[in-house]
């Protein structure tokens, strides 16, 4: 850098006031400095580039010709170092925000994990904050402006433009493995009207879909158990209290048995759900990390 260049970096901001006011006293009220700073700084300016950068005009000043060719250039590095100071606060956000999670509590096992263990491999000072319940409580929060995203089962109000599917898993019908249907390879919905449910409770997304199913199927069933947990729901049916509507598991008990629903529609789709809300650096970061690798992460 030549010398001339690094002994006028620090009168920019005068300069640039004095072009824009083109008065001494109203750049030193601009600058929230003494008038007489302001005159010995335009001399000084003057003093390294060997040449004079403003001039008496009437009761003010002006810019003279060799004043008029600098100042664009100055406003040029301003410009330049603002963009840079706003490139390092976006990164120094992404690299120490916070991000604040709702998603259902079967999410919390493996998915949710699995994506914030590889979100922090490359932004190791973000910190998270967790909230788990029903789907409908993680919907609340994310319009609320409480959660910055959501990982939800997904519906029809759930497109492209707020939503990312991660997945989709079929559901069956898990049964006791004493009951009538658990020799069956298949079942319609149609014939368990008789039978008493064990579901999750109003709010939940499962229910939802169990809803939807038992009205396509045309049935009203009885409901003889409500959880707030699936493994709970699957542990009653295991213990002859009902039948239920759940993901498939692997590796399930031999207390219980799963059938395979005649319904195409027997699914539950998963993904992350956002708000219109613009979203914070380290936010969108994450985001786009689930949409780039989140499907790979997990496994189904």
């Amino acid at each position: 850098m030549r010398d001339e260049a690094r002994h006028l970096l620090p009168l920019i901001p005068t300069l640039l006031a004095v072009a824009d006011t083109e008065h001494i006293t109203e750049a030193a009220d601009l600058l929230d400095v003494p008038q007489p700073t302001v005159s010995r700084q335009i001399a000084r300016a003057s003093n390294i580039l060997g040449v004079d950068v403003v001039e008496r005009r009437g009761r003010g000043i002006a810019l003279t010709a060799a004043g008029r060719i600098l100042v664009p250039y100055l406003h040029r590095v301003a410009v330049d170092l603002e963009a840079g100071l706003d490139a390092m606060s976006e990164h120094d956000a992404r690299a120490r925000g916070r991000i604040s999670i709702s998603f259902q509590n079967t999410l919390g096992e493996d998915i949710v994990p699995a994506l914030i263990k590889k979100f922090r491999e490359e932004h190791p000072k973000v910190t998270f904050e967790l909230d788990q319940g029903a789907r409908a409580r993680c919907l609340d929060r994310l319009d609320d402006g409480a959660a910055d995203l959501a990982f939800v089962a997904l519906s029809a109000e759930h497109t492209d433009a707020n939503s990312f599917q991660l997945y989709d898993e079929r559901l069956v019908l898990v049964v006791p493995a004493g009951h009538r249907l658990a020799g069956a390879r298949s079942v319609d919905l149609t014939d368990t009207g008789d039978e008493n449910y064990i579901a999750m409770g109003h709010g939940f997304g499962m229910r939802s879909i169990c809803d939807e199913l038992w009205a396509e199927a045309g049935i009203t069933p009885t409901i003889a158990f409500e959880g707030q947990d699936i493994h709970t729901l699957r542990g009653l049916v295991g213990a002859g209290l009902g039948i239920s509507i759940l993901p498939r598991l692997r590796g399930h008990g031999p207390e219980t048995v799963e059938v395979r629903i005649d319904d195409t529609t027997a699914r539950r789709r998963i993904g992350m759900v956002w708000s219109p809300r613009t979203p914070a650096s380290q936010v969108e970061a994450f985001r786009t990390l689930v949409v780039r690798s989140g499907r790979g992460l997990v496994v189904r």
